[in-house]
C-alpha cells in the first residue's frame, strides 16, 4: 500500500538485467570485497544485475514504482554509515502515468534532473525499531529453487543478549561472544566468534534497510494456508553471520514484531532465493523462553552447563 496515496499494489520481487545506469547513479548490484564487515567470501552476481521490487497497481496493471536495492559499492567503512542515507538502502523511481507491463521486449526509463532518488520523504516517520523488540517465531525456511520447505524458529532476547535462530537441521546459538553452529545431521558444534549477538541483531536497522510502505501478505511459497497479515515492509542487505545478502524484511504493523524475511538471489533467475517466515510468534520472557527451547545446547554437547552460554561464556567444546 502507498502510505501516501493509500493505493494497493502488486509487488513483484526479483533480478533484472539492465543496459546502462540511471542519471549518474550506478545501480547495479556488486559482491561486497572478500572480509568486509568479517564475511567470507561466496557471493556471486553478473554483470548489469539490479535487484528490484516492482509496484505494480492492482487496477490498471501497470508499473508505478521502483525500488532498486543498493549493494553498498563503492563499500565505506562500517564505521561511517548513516541511517538513510546510500549506499545502502533502495533507490526509488516513480512514474506519474504508470508504464503498460508487457511479457516480452525492452522498455526505457529516462531520469529527469528533478527525480526523486531518495525512497523516504520523511525518513524519521518511519524508524526500523533498533534493536528490534525481543521477541519469539515459529514458522518455515523455504528454498523455493531446492523444493525444500523445513522447520525455522527465531528467538531474540535482547535484554540478555541472546538469539537463537534455526534453519532445518542446523541451529545457531548467539551470545555477546559469539556463537555456536549445530548441524543435527553430523551431530556436530563448532564455536566461532567472527559474529556475535550484536553483530547478527543489530546491523538489522536504518544503516542497511529502508522503509517502503505497509503490504499486506496474501500467501507466502511453502505455506499451505495462511491468513492475510499487516505488515511494515523494509528493503535493503542484512550484514550478519552469514554475510551481506539482499533482503525483503518484515515486521507486524500492530506490535513491530519481527515476522521474518526474504533472501534475494543476486543472479537472475526465475526463483527466488530463500525465505523465513514465521506464523507463530508472540513476546519472549527473559532467559525463560530460551531456555525453553529444544534442543539446548547442553542436549547436542556443546557446552556443559547452560549458564555457561547465558552468561556470555562461550566455552569452545568440539571446536
Amino acid at each position: 500500500m502507498d502510505p501516501d496515496t493509500k493505493e494497493t499494489y502488486y509487488a513483484q520481487i526479483g533480478a533484472l538485467t539492465v543496459l546502462g545506469k540511471i542519471g549518474d547513479h550506478d545501480l547495479n548490484y556488486h559482491c561486497p570485497p572478500a572480509g568486509y564487515n568479517g564475511v567470507g567470501p561466496g557471493c556471486k552476481t553478473k554483470p548489469h544485475t539490479q535487484l528490484a521490487v516492482l509496484h505494480v497497481n492492482a487496477l490498471n496493471n501497470k508499473l508505478y514504482a521502483m525500488d532498486i536495492i543498493l549493494s553498498g559499492a563503492p563499500f565505506p567503512a562500517t564505521q561511517g554509515l548513516k541511517n538513510n542515507k546510500p549506499p545502502f538502502g533502495t533507490a526509488r523511481h516513480k512514474f506519474t502515468s504508470g508504464i503498460k507491463i508487457k511479457n516480452t521486449g525492452h522498455f526505457k526509463i529516462c531520469a529527469g534532473k528533478k527525480s526523486n532518488k531518495c525512497p523516504n520523504k520523511n525518513p524519521n516517520a518511519h524508524k526500523l525499531p533498533h534493536p528490534l523488540p525481543s521477541n519469539y517465531g515459529h514458522g518455515i525456511f523455504a528454498v523455493k529453487g531446492s523444493h525444500l520447505v523445513t522447520t525455522s524458529t527465531w528467538i531474540m532476547d535482547d535484554a540478555n543478549q541472546l538469539l537463537i535462530v534455526s534453519a532445518g537441521n542446523t541451529s545457531y546459538y548467539f551470545n555477546g561472544t559469539g556463537f555456536f553452529m549445530y548441524d543435527a545431521g553430523s551431530k556436530t558444534c563448532t564455536w566461532s566468534a567472527t559474529c556475535d549477538y550484536q553483530c547478527e541483531v543489530y546491523n538489522y536497522d536504518s544503516r542497511f534497510l529502508d522503509y517502503v510502505g505497509e503490504w499486506v501478505i496474501t500467501k507466502k511459497w511453502g505455506i499451505a494456508r495462511m491468513k492475510p497479515v499487516a505488515v511494515k515492509v523494509w528493503i535493503g542487505n542484512a550484514i550478519d553471520a552469514a554475510g551481506i545478502f539482499p533482503i525483503i524484511m518484515y515486521t507486524d504493523k500492530k506490535t513491530g514484531d519481527y515476522l521474518g524475511l526474504d533472501k534475494l538471489d543476486p543472479i537472475p533467475s526465475p526463483k527466488m532465493g530463500a525465505v523465513y517466515w514465521y506464523t507463530k510468534h508472540g513476546k519472549t520472557k527473559p532467559k525463560v523462553t530460551i531456555k525453553n527451547y529444544h534442543p539446548t545446547l547442553v542436549e547436542v554437547g556443546c557446552i556443559g552447563n547452560m549458564r555457561d552460554w547465558i552468561g556470555g561464556v562461550g566455552t569452545k567444546k568440539n571446536a
